[in-house]
């Protein structure tokens, strides 16, 4: 059976991305007050908002701005960050399969871990309608740039946001997004080795290559570090699934 693209599919994710509205909404404020503190105009940021609509690769590229000696480290970082969605997209491409390349194409530009999870759940439960993953991709961004223009906004209204410590707002995101990927105590070496090696290398190195060399230092000491017995013992597990 060919997947679709129904009126009815497309309001029904979209209102369900709305119910994701307030988070959405939340989180574009922070990028909008961290933009605009960085020197991003309104325009500027809802631009990014809508093409680029990736909310962890606008929050890194503020790290970078103004920063030339960053631009490899952030291009990277963000490729690696964001490389599971060329698994979601493999994984979208079989319940697609039979939708104009037309419909298909703009559909995953509105891709995100929330309506990939519920396009997962469509195609396990035999629908193929994929207005219903555009939808709430749709309706999600609905949520981002909004949130985007009024944090702006705000933040212009607010001048300096170092003054209110506003200014934490990217480190403390970035540190909670590495409490994400804690999974237990096999990930204390690559925590700790990617820590000291962006500290060292911030120390003696200077510029902004610290983010770099600690995201290789970590990622290759996860790599080559023995696993556990619980960590083997996990692994068919996952891959069975």
């Amino acid at each position: 059976m060919s997947a679709t693209f129904t009126a009815t599919g497309f309001r029904r994710g979209f209102l369900e991305g709305l119910a994701l509205f307030p988070g959405m909404v939340a989180f574009g404020v922070v990028f909008g007050v961290l933009a605009g503190q960085v020197g991003i105009s309104i325009l500027g940021a809802a631009s990014m908002s809508v093409f680029v609509y990736a909310g962890t690769a606008q929050l890194l590229a503020l790290h970078a701005w103004g920063a030339p000696d960053l631009l490899v480290a952030v291009v990277v970082a963000v490729i690696a960050m964001n490389s599971r969605y060329v698994l979601f997209g493999a994984a979208m491409q079989p319940w697609m399969r039979g939708l104009s390349p037309w419909i298909a194409y703009p559909s995953m530009f509105l891709m995100v871990d929330a309506n990939w999870a519920t396009a997962m759940q469509e195609r396990d439960a035999g629908r193929r309608d994929v207005a219903v993953f555009a939808g709430l991709g749709l309706g999600c961004m609905v949520g981002w740039v909004a949130g985007t223009i009024a944090g702006t906004g705000f933040g212009q209204l607010l001048g300096d946001t170092r003054r209110l410590g506003l200014d934490f707002f990217l480190p403390a995101f970035f540190l909670s997004l590495a409490c994400g990927f804690w999974k237990g105590r096999g990930d204390v070496l690559p925590f700790v080795v990617g820590g000291l090696v962006a500290i060292v290398c911030d120390r003696f190195v200077g510029g902004s290559w610290h983010v770099l060399a600690g995201g290789l230092a970590g990622s290759l000491a996860a790599a080559f570090a023995p696993r556990s017995a619980a960590n083997a013992a996990v692994g068919p597990k996952l891959e069975g699934e």
